[in-house]
């Protein structure tokens, strides 16, 4: 039995977003290269592990952790389980009533990978002018609402 969830992210993100902003969410979204600071998403560290499977210790006994950086919505084509597409596009939005960013994501996350999204999603939620998430249990039909509480993603049932 797999532990994944489709991810379904709306929000409308004011015109102010920094430059630096929009790079990472592109990144982030798979839509343009790794920005050499990281400023939404920061916390990468990883225990490394060795050849024989082992956390690797340094010289006083200590585990060795190592930045490893990545995109947390950037899947793209066919979900391997979920059904349908997945896809994250960041598009500008010109004048009109509200100028700024529109945001949409489609996503097959695993249960145990959430921590790196939900820091995107806590940053989105603060930052949108309208923000969605939606989530499903791959086995599930319905799409339920879900929010981001204390650093957690909440998964309405």
């Amino acid at each position: 039995m797999a532990d994944l969830y489709e991810v379904l992210v709306t929000a409308d993100l004011p015109d102010d977003v920094s430059a630096s902003e929009v790079a990472e969410l592109r990144w982030h979204l798979g839509l343009g290269p790794q920005p050499t600071r990281l400023t939404i998403v920061t916390d990468y560290d990883e225990v490394v592990i060795g050849d024989d499977g082992d956390p690797q210790q340094d010289g006083h006994g200590n585990w060795v952790f190592e930045s490893r950086p990545y995109p947390v919505l950037a899947e793209r084509g066919p979900a391997a389980r979920i059904g349908g597409v997945l896809f994250s596009e960041l598009v500008r939005r010109e004048g009109g009533v509200r100028p700024g960013w529109a945001l949409t994501s489609r996503q097959e996350i695993h249960a145990e990978a959430f921590q790196h999204p939900t820091v995107l999603l806590q940053w989105l939620s603060t930052r949108a002018v309208r923000f969605q998430c939606h989530t499903r249990f791959y086995e599930d039909d319905v799409l339920t609402p879900a929010f981001v509480r204390d650093g957690e993603l909440v998964l309405s049932t």
